[in-house]
C-alpha cells in the first residue's frame, strides 16, 4: 500500500507546487526560513501585545502565495509579485522591523526572473527602499543598523549573485541550443549524403536491370536463348550492385581516424573550442583503427556537448606494445555517470584486449590503449 501511495504523493506534491511556468525547487523552499527575522522585534520587545504576534501571523500568510507565485513565474511576469513583495517590506516595517526581510526575498526574485539590465536597475531601486524603510520606520537610531543592516548588505549580494546565475544559466542554454544545431546540421548533412552515394551506387545499375529485365520478358517467347542470357546479365550485375552497396555500409560502419577528425572540426569551430590533433603518418591496422575511431567519435561528442572546455588535444602514437589514444581538454574535469557511450567504447576496446582510463584533475583525459595484436 506504502509503495503504491508514494508515487501519488509525489505527482500530488508536484502539482501542488507548480502555479505557473516554473517549477518551484527546494532551494525556494529552504529561504523560507529567514521568515524568521519577522519574529525578532515581538519576542525581544517586552512592551510586544498579542497585536505584534498577530501582525506576524497576517504577514505570513500573505507572503507565502504571492512569495511561491512570484518564483513560478517566468521572466517579467514575476514582476508583479516583486512589487507586492518589495510593498511589503516597505510598509511592514513600520509595525516590525523584521519586514526588510521582505525587500530580500524581492531582491533574490529580481536577479533570477528579470532580464539583466532590468534587474540592475530594480535591485538599485530596491537598496533606495531600503534606506527609506529605515528612516520612516521609527525605530530608534542606534538600533536601525542593527534591524536594517542585513537588509542593505543583503539586497545588492543576494540579488547580485542571482543575476550572475542567471547570465550564466542562459549563456549554457545557448550553448546547447548551439549544439543541438550542430549536430542536427550534420545529420543532415551525412543524410544528404548517404543519399547522394546511394543514388550514385544504385541509380544507373537498377536502371540497366530494369531495361534487361523488359528486354528478357519481350525475348522470353520469341528468342528463349537471348532472354536466358539477358537474365543471367541481370544476375550478375544484381550481384555486383549487392557487393557494392556491401562495400559502402562497410565504410559508413568502419570510418577512420582522419575521417572523424575532420568531421569533429566543424562542430568544435561552432562551439569555439579548438582542437589540437597529433596523429602519426602510419595509422593503426584497420580493426584497430575502427575501434579507436568509435573511441576517437565518442570522446569528442562529450568534449564538445558537455565539457565546456576551451581547448582539446587528441594524440595517438604506439609504443610498439600497443596503440595509445588520448584525448584532453581543459573544461570541467568531471565526469556524472558513465553513459551508455563510454560502456560501449569500452567494450569494443576491452574486446581486442585494451582498457579505457578516464582521468580527472585539469580538465578531463580519455585514454584507450590497444594492444598491437589486436588486428589477429
Amino acid at each position: 500500500m506504502a509503495a503504491t501511495s508514494t508515487p501519488a504523493l509525489r505527482t500530488v506534491l508536484r502539482r501542488a507546487v507548480r502555479w505557473g511556468p516554473r517549477r518551484i525547487g527546494w532551494e525556494e523552499v529552504v529561504h523560507l526560513v529567514w521568515l524568521s527575522y519577522l519574529v525578532f522585534q515581538p519576542l525581544f520587545d517586552p512592551t510586544a501585545t498579542a497585536a505584534a504576534w498577530g501582525f506576524v501571523a497576517l504577514a505570513v500568510a500573505i507572503f507565502l502565495p504571492v512569495y511561491f507565485w512570484t518564483w513560478s513565474q517566468g521572466g517579467t511576469g514575476a514582476l508583479p509579485g516583486i512589487v507586492v513583495l518589495a510593498a511589503m517590506g516597505v510598509f511592514g516595517v513600520q509595525v516590525n522591523s523584521g519586514s526588510a526581510a521582505f525587500l530580500i526575498y524581492a531582491a533574490a526574485a529580481t536577479g533570477a526572473m528579470l532580464p539583466t539590465r532590468t534587474a540592475v536597475r530594480a535591485l538599485a531601486a530596491l537598496l533606495a527602499l531600503v534606506v527609506v524603510a529605515a528612516l520612516t520606520s521609527g525605530v530608534p537610531w542606534p538600533f536601525t543598523l542593527t534591524a536594517f543592516i542585513p537588509a542593505l548588505l543583503f539586497v545588492p549580494f543576494i540579488g547580485g549573485l542571482n543575476v550572475f546565475y542567471a547570465a550564466r544559466h542562459e549563456a549554457d542554454a545557448k550553448l546547447r541550443r548551439a549544439h543541438d544545431e550542430v549536430e542536427r546540421m550534420a545529420a543532415i548533412a551525412e543524410r544528404e549524403r548517404i543519399a547522394r552515394d546511394l543514388h550514385d551506387l544504385l541509380g544507373h545499375t537498377l536502371s540497366v536491370i530494369v531495361l534487361k529485365s523488359e528486354l528478357a520478358s519481350k525475348l522470353a517467347t520469341a528468342h528463349p536463348e537471348r532472354a536466358a542470357e539477358e537474365i543471367r546479365d541481370v544476375e550478375r550485375i544484381s550481384r555486383r550492385a549487392l557487393g557494392e552497396v556491401r562495400e559502402a555500409v562497410v565504410s559508413y560502419r568502419r570510418r577512420g581516424l582522419p575521417a572523424e577528425v575532420d568531421e569533429a572540426r566543424g562542430a568544435f569551430e561552432a562551439a569555439r573550442v579548438a582542437l589540437t590533433v597529433d596523429l602519426p603518418g602510419l595509422l593503426p591496422p584497420p580493426r584497430v583503427e575502427g575501434v579507436l575511431a568509435l573511441v576517437l567519435r565518442e570522446a569528442l561528442t562529450n568534449v564538445v556537448r558537455h565539457a565546456r572546455a576551451s581547448a582539446c588535444r587528441v594524440r595517438l602514437h604506439d609504443d610498439g606494445a600497443a596503440w595509445t589514444l588520448e584525448v584532453a581538454d581543459d573544461g570541467v574535469g568531471r565526469v556524472e555517470r558513465e553513459g551508455s557511450g563510454l560502456r560501449g567504447i569500452r567494450e569494443r576496446v576491452e574486446a581486442l584486449g585494451g582498457r579505457v582510463d578516464v582521468l580527472t584533475g585539469g580538465g578531463l583525459r580519455l585514454v584507450a590503449r590497444v594492444p598491437s595484436g589486436g588486428a589477429a
